[in-house]
């Protein structure tokens, strides 16, 4: 891999160093680092779980990708663990969707290697994962790419300095929606507590105007969501590289995707993405939002 290349690559994340890799997951020996024999045991163990075929069965590699396999990590940073399948035709992204949801939503099973959930995610495009800081070959336990270490002086609020009024204007329309999300509901408890204090013959048209604003509150979070699904969109088209040769030698790809997944972290830190993605699951649980979810709604609005 060229200098540039390797410099772009080296300061992709957007957050500090720390002195070492994560020694819950990493295990490091004569500054050599490899994957904890119980973590790799729990990873795969996660995989085998999987409920409606054999997983592991069909992927002929299992792979840990990005911040994981470098010191620019925090507490609770994802394993972004990554499968690459044998037979790519039998996969689509409604299959690798699916897959997705059900290790993301099942409760019963342990996703956590210490305060780090495990992301598990079917790779369509294996060139892709080369555009990352660091891969590791889980089955194999050797380093694809990485690790990378960087060095203790690095501030990712000055190297991507010239990022940030792009995060600013990105979640401009975002906080736009969330203020008009926020102000429905609070109109939504105004006339519900009109209501109670109003003789029986009274209530029926502020029933009428109540409904109507459960009404709007559904709109303002499927606009919401729309929100999120362009950023995740811009994400995913940023870094298609079509061979691994393009993923290590193409500088314009590189520093496209790294403007764009910086943007896409800071968005993630100020808490826009789960935020939405809470408020989301309230709409597709049934299609409508109850009065007993507006509650919930002020519990994420809360937290924004």
């Amino acid at each position: 891999m060229n200098q540039l290349l390797d410099k772009i690559f080296k300061e992709s994340s957007i957050d500090y160093p720390r002195p070492d890799l994560d020694l819950q997951v990493w295990e490091k020996e004569d500054n050599y680092y490899f994957l904890r024999e119980e973590v790799k045991n729990k990873i795969l163990s996660l995989l085998d779980k999987y409920s409606e075929y054999d997983l592991l069965h069909l992927t002929r590699e299992v792979r840990i990708v990005g911040s994981s396999g470098t010191n620019l990590y925090v507490d609770d940073s994802d394993i972004d663990v990554h499968l690459i399948p044998k037979d790519f035709s039998m996969w689509d992204e409604k299959e690798v969707k699916k897959v997705m949801d059900w290790f993301a939503k099942n409760e019963e099973i342990d996703k956590y290697v210490g305060n780090h959930p495990i992301e598990v995610y079917i790779q369509l495009n294996p060139s892709q994962d080369l555009m990352s800081a660091a891969v590791y070959d889980v089955w194999e336990d050797k380093w694809i790419i990485g690790p990378k270490i960087v060095p203790l002086d690095y501030d990712p609020y000055i190297d991507f300095s010239y990022i940030l009024p792009d995060v600013q204007q990105a979640v401009q329309e975002a906080d736009i929606l969330m203020g008009e999300l926020k102000r429905d509901v609070i109109d939504y408890d105004v006339i519900k507590k009109a209501m109670q204090k109003l003789p029986v013959e009274y209530k029926k048209k502020l029933q009428f105007r109540l409904q109507n604003k459960l009404q709007e509150i559904e709109k303002d979070i499927e606009q919401l969501y729309a929100k999120r699904k362009q950023w995740v969109d811009a994400r995913h088209k940023a870094s298609r590289p079509e061979t691994p040769e393009q993923a290590k030698e193409d500088v314009e790809l590189a520093r496209k995707w790294r403007d764009t997944n910086a943007l896409f972290k800071f968005i993630n830190r100020y808490h826009y993405l789960r935020a939405i993605k809470d408020l989301e699951k309230l709409v597709k649980d049934d299609g409508i939002i109850s009065p007993s979810e507006v509650d919930i709604i002020k519990g994420v609005l809360g937290n924004v």
